[in-house]
């Protein structure tokens, strides 16, 4: 892990411990909070407001707007640590933050205040997920009355100034409806695309005037996770907007959503890997106190094997981020491929180990009497709706990764299998001769890929990486997932699994940094 990413979870770890333990019911920032609303189908406005009174809200607005985001890694970390707590909030907070990018990246700078002055106030915007009758092909053949199209406002005058594609009175009126992914029907504003004169183009909305100004927010569906905070059916009828409205020119609106395309890839993987984080933590301590003929059931090998499993695709997917991440720094021209190939890795990833540590708990995973089962059984549900707001295609286009911060900084990108065999050949001990068999099978693999470059970078961190044995486990765990048998490791097991109670019991926020929880 570089400078840039353990700044970045030192940062996350001081949200953390503003929000105080999640694991005491008296505080708002519980876990028990969170199942509570979330039963109760309420938005968890007390967590939102207590992570954006703690300067979140500054995270979200660039260093260039008086803000204090510098990298991804810093707004990926603080959205993972929001999400340990309850994924409805950090899920809200994240549409928000994605929302403004293209603001960010391609806005006036009046926009970009606007944006900055709705995120200090507390205040949401909402993420379009497309038209609500067409999903999310936004090219679609639309049909009048159905979607999000635009007509010339009646407006006497041209405008001074206007560009190629605006109407002749330099306005507009946006019709039709969209799906919306954030605080329900309480989003201050939200980004999104219309078809005008020129093609698709990008807006930004914000919600200023009162009733009957064109907007209307109805819930839409009402979803199994999320609750309290469903998607929600935007509905404009007539809504103005004119050229201070518009983000970029006439006709660029695609080129901009993809644009962010790669960065939300990023964010939902943020938000599975937090809440991947809480359940591990969950089922470790039920399997360490539940005993079944007098001892702990973590000494069963199902379970063990199990958990053991479950740790490794944690750091698998902790590496494709953090390496992703790293290419957005230092490679953007190639941060929106990389993304398209491995960004899905960690949402899936995270979904399929939240429902095998299911398994452990069995029917306990239902119940929501005791905190740390009752936020599973949420999250279980919660992970799986957040995981759906990730489009799988490519994103079009060679379009720049990161708004945030200049390319170059630290090294390429390059190759870092290879420069995994050379540094494993000799590597003394009983993991380093099993390793080139590995990472000669994994050739071309991105999430092997990730797992080599960390571990380039951290090998000498401990023995548990100086022997290859972080290497051996991870690599073990996305070739089993490709389908290639692997041995049973009793010993290598064994091993991860006393790391991680031993991490578990010291506090630590992240499950492979010197980074302490409190």
């Amino acid at each position: 892990m570089d400078a840039t990413a353990e700044a970045a979870l030192g940062l996350a770890a001081r949200l953390d411990h503003a929000l105080g333990d999640p694991t005491d019911g008296r505080n708002p920032a519980s876990f028990a909070a969170a199942v509570t609303a979330d039963r109760e189908g309420r938005f968890p406005q007390h967590l939102c407001a207590a992570a954006l009174s703690w300067g979140l809200a500054e995270h979200l607005i660039p260093a260039a707007e008086g803000g204090r985001l510098a990298s991804l890694d810093a707004c990926l970390a603080l959205l993972r640590v929001l999400a340990r707590r309850d994924l409805t909030a950090a899920t809200a907070i994240a549409a928000a933050f994605l929302a403004g990018v293209p603001v960010w990246r391609h806005g006036t700078p009046v926009q970009r205040r606007a944006v900055a002055a709705v995120l200090r106030g507390h205040r949401l915007l909402g993420l379009p997920l497309g038209e609500a009758e067409h999903g999310v092909d936004v090219s679609a053949d639309l049909r009048p009355g159905t979607q999000l199209a635009t007509q010339p406002a009646t407006q006497p005058a041209t405008q001074p100034g206007t560009q190629p594609g605006m109407p002749s009175s330099g306005a507009w009126r946006l019709s039709g409806t969209t799906l919306l992914a954030g605080h329900d029907g309480h989003a201050a504003g939200t980004t999104l695309l219309a078809r005008t004169g020129a093609g698709i183009s990008a807006f930004l909305l914000l919600r200023e005037a009162g009733p009957g100004d064109g907007w209307r927010s109805d819930p839409a569906y009402g979803t199994h996770g999320l609750r309290g905070s469903a998607l929600g059916r935007l509905t404009l009828d007539g809504f103005p907007a004119g050229p201070a409205d518009l983000i970029g020119a006439p006709g660029q609106g695609l080129e901009l959503a993809a644009g962010t395309l790669p960065v939300a890839r990023l964010a939902v993987g943020a938000l599975a890997l937090g809440a991947l984080d809480t359940c591990l933590r969950a089922v470790l301590a039920f399997a360490r106190d539940r005993r079944l003929y007098g001892a702990p059931i973590l000494e069963l090998e199902p379970v063990a094997v199990r958990l053991a499993d479950v740790q490794a695709d944690l750091l698998v997917a902790e590496a494709v981020m953090h390496e992703l991440c790293r290419v957005a720094r230092a490679e953007p021209d190639r941060f929106p491929a990389a993304a398209s190939r491995a960004g899905g890795l960690v949402a899936d990833l995270a979904c399929d180990a939240v429902e095998s540590l299911a398994v452990v708990l069995g029917a306990r995973a239902y119940c929501a009497t005791e905190h740390w089962h009752g936020i599973v059984e949420k999250m279980r549900r919660d992970i799986a709706v957040v995981a759906a707001l990730a489009d799988a295609g490519p994103p079009p286009g060679d379009l720049p990764p990161d708004p945030f911060v200049p390319s170059g900084g630290e090294g390429p990108w390059a190759e870092p299998l290879g420069a995994a065999r050379a540094a494993v050949a000799g590597l003394p001990g009983p993991y380093g001769p099993r390793l080139p068999a590995l990472l000669d099978l994994l050739d071309g693999d991105p999430a092997a890929s990730a797992c080599a470059a960390a571990w380039l970078r951290t090998r000498h961190r401990d023995a548990f990486h100086a022997g290859g044995a972080w290497l051996l486990l991870c690599l073990r765990r996305v070739a089993a997932r490709r389908g290639e048998p692997q041995p049973p490791d009793p010993g290598l097991r064994r091993l991860a699994l006393d790391r991680l109670g031993r991490h578990h019991d010291e506090g630590r926020l992240f499950p492979d940094s010197e980074v302490p929880q409190r």
